[in-house]
């Protein structure tokens, strides 16, 4: 696409002063921009659906002009994959502070399934998003978010597997079938919480995660 002569002077001034305190402050104020770009993509995304969603409507939330939208972003299919990657990139530090190596592994599976559930409350909208519109992604861009979910998923079968080991858990258990119902019953609060409700999501995930640990730990026991 040609640049205009307003994504012209937006590069202009983005890159003037590169390593200086005006580029410093230049740089702090392109992000920022980006960071509401990227909230009001989400925002019409969740609203109105991504095929009903153009660029100018976008445009027309940010208060930018189409033209200098184009500056910071290609396409509305873009969008729509930093959006998702940025979600389960924040998944991705979830998975990181897991110790799969502790004794207790119902009580670390327990911790991960309640940040699990607040961050699928408070990103809920992302994740109704990926749900709905993940198919308008390229082939190879939709593989590489569905790889980052799997993350998760293999996350909460390596601690469930690990409880078994250690007696926790019978091992009569389905592993994967277990795997799935717990990681779904809290990423599943996305489906239905909204926030400002009478319930805080923090009391919601802990709740949740505990009676999915807690089911884990009499299942067989009848």
């Amino acid at each position: 696409m040609p640049k205009t002569k307003t994504e012209t002077k937006e590069r202009a001034k983005a890159r003037k002063g590169t390593g200086t305190a005006v580029g410093k402050r230049q740089h702090a104020k392109s992000r920022k921009r980006w960071d509401r770009i990227l909230e009001a993509a989400t925002a019409l995304f969740n609203e109105r659906g991504f095929a009903a969603t153009s660029m100018q409507d976008i445009s027309d939330r940010v208060e930018l002009q189409k033209g200098s939208l184009y500056y910071y972003v290609d396409s509305k299919e873009m969008l729509l994959f930093e959006i998702l990657r940025d979600l389960h990139h924040g998944g991705e530090a979830l998975v990181a502070g897991v110790n799969f190596d502790a004794e207790d592994a119902l009580s670390e599976l327990r911790s991960f399934l309640v940040q699990i559930g607040i961050y699928a409350g408070v990103h809920g909208d992302r994740l109704r998003i990926f749900s709905r519109d993940l198919d308008f992604l390229p082939p190879e861009q939709q593989r590489e978010i569905i790889s980052e979910r799997h993350l998760y998923r293999d996350a909460v079968e390596r601690l469930i597997n690990r409880a078994v080991k250690t007696g926790q858990v019978s091992p009569n258990i389905d592993v994967l079938v277990a795997s799935q119902m717990a990681l779904q019953s809290s990423a599943g609060i996305s489906d239905w919480y909204r926030a400002g409700g009478p319930i805080p999501i923090e009391r919601i995930a802990v709740q949740t995660a505990g009676l999915v640990v807690q089911g884990l730990r009499d299942y067989g026991k009848a």
